[in-house]
């Protein structure tokens, strides 16, 4: 009967030794994984305190003259570990910082080396920028081609469209664009239509005086980034307002620095709005973009 209940036992037992191996096994690997994670965890805190380094360096170089001693800090203590600064080479505004990052926690040590274009902090620009008359048109749907040469620029939904163009200055090419702020003058017309807006977009193909509704375009009315880069309520208040209307394009002014070949100007797109003139470069009261920037180092 002993022998009898022994053998019973025995898948039991061969059960409950199975069961432990694998609750020991899944216990070491779960162990095995909670290293490795906290390993990991410890070489991204080592990323981000190089790159945040990198950062700082770029940073004091730009408050000094574009100067490269200031970017060669030593060693830096940081929140989780600290940044030791191995190289510095500055050529044509290129900041190039090598660099090594160790964690506190374990010792993890991560190293980078990065070339950087240095913006000249210490010397904020200004420019306000007005093009020639060819810079600027309006193209008409149902028109034979344009309205170029005109004093004015013509906004209606859907079949006029106003373009213009600002050439930025030189040295904001690759700089840092504090604040632009484009300004369209309303000649004339009345506020009897409610809720009349006009947005400027982003235009993304390059175009001249010739300009139509459908050419150069891939699409009739321009080829241009649909989400607006501003807006302004034409005649917000009870009576027709002609006269400057402002917009804040900052995104869009510093797209164009960072890539100036891609300088296509900007579309005005009306909504609920008929044959509503704008100021054009042939006009007095011009439209005008002033930016503050800081020019890159050179």
């Amino acid at each position: 009967m002993m022998r009898q209940r022994g053998i019973l036992l025995l898948p039991v037992a061969l059960t409950l030794a199975v069961i432990g191996t694998l609750a020991y096994a899944m216990t070491r690997e779960g162990s095995m994984n909670v290293s490795a994670v906290d390993a990991q965890y410890d070489i991204e805190v080592a990323r981000y305190l190089a790159a945040s380094g990198l950062q700082v360096a770029k940073w004091r170089a730009s408050l000094d003259d574009c100067d490269d001693d200031e970017a060669n800090f030593g060693t830096l203590k940081l929140p989780g570990g600290s940044v030791k600064v191995s190289s510095v080479a500055l050529k044509k505004g290129i900041l190039t910082v090598g660099l090594t990052a160790t964690t506190d926690r374990n010792g993890a040590v991560v190293s980078l080396s990065q070339a950087m274009q240095l913006i000249d902090l210490d010397n904020p620009k200004a420019a306000t920028i007005m093009g020639p008359g060819d810079a600027d048109t309006t193209i008409v749907r149902n028109g034979t081609g344009n309205l170029a040469n005109a004093d004015t620029l013509t906004a209606t939904e859907g079949t006029a469209h106003p373009l213009i163009v600002f050439k930025l200055p030189p040295d904001l090419d690759r700089g840092s664009v504090i604040q632009a702020d484009l300004k369209l003058t309303k000649k004339s017309g009345n506020a009897s239509q409610p809720g009349r807006l006009l947005a400027v977009h982003r235009i993304t193909r390059e175009w001249g005086k010739n300009a139509t509704w459908t050419t150069p375009w891939t699409n009739p009315g321009g080829d241009y980034v649909e989400t607006p880069a501003a807006s302004v309520v034409i005649d917000p208040g009870n009576g027709a307002y002609n006269g400057v209307y402002p917009l804040r394009i900052d995104t869009l002014a510093q797209g164009w620095a960072n890539s100036p070949p891609t300088n296509y100007g900007v579309l005005l797109k009306p909504t609920a709005m008929s044959n509503v003139p704008f100021i054009s470069f042939d006009g007095a009261n011009k439209p005008e973009l002033t930016v503050r920037y800081y020019k890159r180092c050179t």
